[in-house]
């Protein structure tokens, strides 16, 4: 008499005691859970990728917004120095008309300027230059120890000018060892600290506005071009 086919399969079919079912429960769960794990950890990677690039992007777009309003007050001040230059001429202009009519000679202008805040930019930049030469000159034998003093005054300004928003190089005590036997022996580098826009606060020197990088940088080719002179 034939066998029933699926009658037989099912006698064939390996029956798990009860411990190895459990234990195969078990071993399920396990690998339930080290992928849930694994996703869970794969998640909190992509979230601290996704937190460290919207650290970049925001960076980046605070250091273009300074940049932008730094331009956009260097244009300002352009802007106005311009203004108030046109308007100066214009006032000269007509003192110098006026003059002339009523004493009928020629009006002459007063080059002299007393103060440092009465230069124009030009005038300022002219007498760094001034200052630099008469240095140069006044040193010439002891020139050793007059281009080291040139070179920290370089780096104080080349400072500024690199990293036009620190605040902390735009603040020089007067006191501080450097500057008092590097600087402070010239009287002329003091002048200089001056007409590039550092203000004496008493304890400090300190550009209180923003800096001048037109004039620190004519500063530093100035103390470059005096540096070569010494060397050659």
């Amino acid at each position: 008499m034939p066998h029933n086919s699926s009658c037989s399969n099912s006698e064939n079919k390996i029956k798990l005691t009860p411990e190895e079912a459990r234990k195969k429960a078990l071993e399920l769960q396990k690998k339930i859970r080290e992928k849930k794990l694994l996703k869970e950890k794969e998640e909190e990677l992509q979230k601290e990728k996704n937190r460290i690039a919207m650290a970049k992007e925001v960076q980046k777009r605070r250091e273009q917004l300074e940049e932008y309003e730094r331009k956009k007050y260097i244009e300002n001040l352009e802007k106005e120095k311009n203004e108030h230059k046109k308007e100066k001429e214009k006032q000269l202009e007509l003192l110098r008309r006026e003059y002339e009519a009523k004493f009928g000679i020629a009006y002459k202008q007063e080059s002299e300027k007393k103060n440092i805040q009465d230069l124009t930019e030009n005038e300022k930049r002219e007498e760094i230059a001034i200052l630099l030469n008469n240095l140069k000159n006044k040193n010439k034998d002891k020139k050793k120890e007059f281009i080291s003093s040139l070179n920290i005054l370089k780096t104080y300004f080349t400072n500024i000018k690199d990293n036009i928003l620190e605040k902390k190089f735009q603040k020089i005590k007067k006191e501080n060892k450097i500057f008092v036997e590097k600087i402070k022996i010239y009287e002329e580098m003091l002048s200089i600290f001056l007409l590039v826009g550092f203000e004496d606060t008493g304890e400090f020197y300190v550009i209180k506005n923003y800096p001048n990088t037109y004039l620190l940088s004519s500063a530093v080719k100035f103390i470059d071009l005096v540096i070569k002179a010494l060397d050659t």
